[in-house]
């Protein structure tokens, strides 16, 4: 599986050893990928990239530095380096708080994700046919359809990294996945329906069965159908106090989006760049109601397919696991090795990755997902006299400490007496994030669990977009504010 020559990680190990480094650890990273996009028939963009380099992290007195190349030599090797001590030991001397590492066991690994089909053995020519095929299959021969399109992605991350401890690991994460979207248009009125998400679809740790498995060309009838229909839905109405019911389409960018809060760098205002900081601070832990007693939300890098599933992360801790809240108690964080010894934590989470070989790894989110409750989903419907059902995440805002947030969703259903009686559109939703947990009243079994994966998560500076995973099943809130209330 490796193709980066050993004896260069040997000697970048080396070469910091005996600068006398508390720590050190090289990271090989190699990113290939597809991307093809298919409007009203038409390829649109075909774009294929690859990027290769190495980056070297040094612990020199309390203080990190690092540096990257592309130019993988033994000379380029051994000035980035030389770098990357410079800067550490410039850190060290302005660091308030040195820097302590958690510990963790040595690994010795080669994995890769598990896949039937090898999206790289398929034709690019297979993909665009069946993704024209696709926006075919779509066109509902009504006028108000604007926009067809289809769309495919795939990429496979390798990833070698090699520490002063020993740790070797040698992973081959492969992503694929993609989706189609309808736009109609009648008058002032434009509506968009995608499946299976919006935003480009869906990916998932897995090979080209799970794009087949999508079934776009099937889907792409329905999301125009639908499309046009919301043009003539009444609008959703303003109620300070509606009963809603989440899909997982949708309530996956609300875990997705709550989930930053528990990054520790955020919750400890090391971190705000591009989502803020966090309200869940650790004095809050074991302390905060974060939800009522049917919530429990765990951050998961081990659930087969899940977008932010990986064996280890890029510090060379073995993915877990982790409990963010516990029937409803705030209990934990997603840390790092560095963040980790900051709230008595002994191991870190693993949540540390890096979105290319010239970027330093930070805390980020895995699978966020909410644990399934015991309703049937036709049980909550049924159980529900007064309600609005909503799906598939439009428009997002939520403030600088994750803790007033507004969402908008492509398409919504009103439910009474137990039934669902017809779409409505351009459904909203506001709220202030534990009061809305804490508004939970039903949760669906895990019948109806569906994980989706978000693949442009922005952090950082300079700025890293990394994929993540978010799954849940349908819930059911009450006393919610919905729609523009004046």
């Amino acid at each position: 599986m490796t193709v980066i020559d050993k004896s260069l990680l040997d000697y970048s190990l080396e070469k910091a050893s005996i600068s006398g480094v508390e720590y050190a650890d090289v990271k090989w990273l190699k990113r290939k990928s597809e991307s093809l996009t298919v409007k009203n028939n038409i390829l649109e963009s075909s774009v294929r990239s690859n990027s290769e380099g190495i980056g070297i992290k040094i612990l020199f007195n309390g203080g990190y530095g690092f540096a990257a190349t592309n130019i993988i030599t033994k000379e380029s090797i051994e000035k980035t380096v030389e770098r990357a001590i410079r800067v550490a030991k410039a850190s060290s001397r302005a660091v308030k708080n040195p820097i302590s590492l958690a510990e963790e066991p040595t690994h010795t690994a080669r994995v890769q994700t598990y896949q039937l089909i090898d999206p790289n053995k398929i034709p690019t020519e297979e993909k665009i046919e069946y993704l024209i095929d696709t926006t075919k299959n779509a066109d509902i021969n009504d006028n108000r359809i604007k926009s067809r399109s289809a769309y495919y992605n795939h990429w496979t991350d390798h990833t070698v990294l090699w520490t002063t401890e020993e740790t070797k690991i040698d992973q081959k994460i492969i992503v694929t996945g993609g989706g189609v979207s309808t736009l109609a248009v009648q008058g002032s009125e434009t509506q968009v329906r995608s499946k299976p998400s919006s935003f480009r679809g869906d990916l998932a740790t897995a090979g080209y069965e799970f794009f087949q498995e999508l079934k776009l060309f099937e889907s792409a009838l329905e999301a125009s159908q639908e499309a046009v229909e919301l043009l003539e839905a009444p609008q959703c109405p303003a109620d300070n106090h509606a009963t809603i019911i989440i899909r997982p389409g949708q309530l996956m960018l609300q875990t997705h989006e709550n989930g930053h809060g528990f990054e520790l760098d955020r919750a400890l205002d090391y971190e705000a760049a591009f989502a803020g900081t966090s309200f869940l601070k650790p004095h809050l832990r074991n302390q905060l109601k974060f939800g009522n007693e049917l919530v429990t939300i765990h951050a998961d890098a081990t659930k087969p397919r899940g977008l932010g599933s990986f064996y280890y992360d890029h510090e060379g801790v073995q993915a877990q696991k982790t409990t963010l809240v516990q029937d409803g108690l705030l209990t934990g964080y997603l840390t790092s090795r560095e963040t980790a010894q900051q709230i008595d934590d002994l191991r870190s989470s693993g949540s540390a990755r890096a979105s290319a070989y010239n970027r330093m790894p930070l805390i980020r989110m895995t699978n966020i997902n909410l644990k399934p409750g015991d309703w049937k989903y036709d049980e909550i419907i049924e159980d529900t006299k007064d309600g609005y059902i909503f799906d598939t995440n439009v428009s997002w805002s939520i403030d600088d400490l994750r803790l007033s947030f507004q969402f908008g969703t492509e398409i919504g259903w009103r439910v009474k007496e137990g039934e669902i009686v017809g779409l409505i559109r351009n459904p909203s939703y506001t709220g202030i994030t534990p009061q809305f947990w804490n508004s939970v009243t039903a949760i669906a079994d895990e019948t109806d669990f569906r994980m989706f994966g978000t693949p442009n998560c922005g952090k950082g500076e300079p700025g890293q977009v990394m994929y993540t995973g978010h799954g849940s099943s349908t819930t059911r809130f009450e006393n919610v504010r919905i729609g523009v209330v004046q």
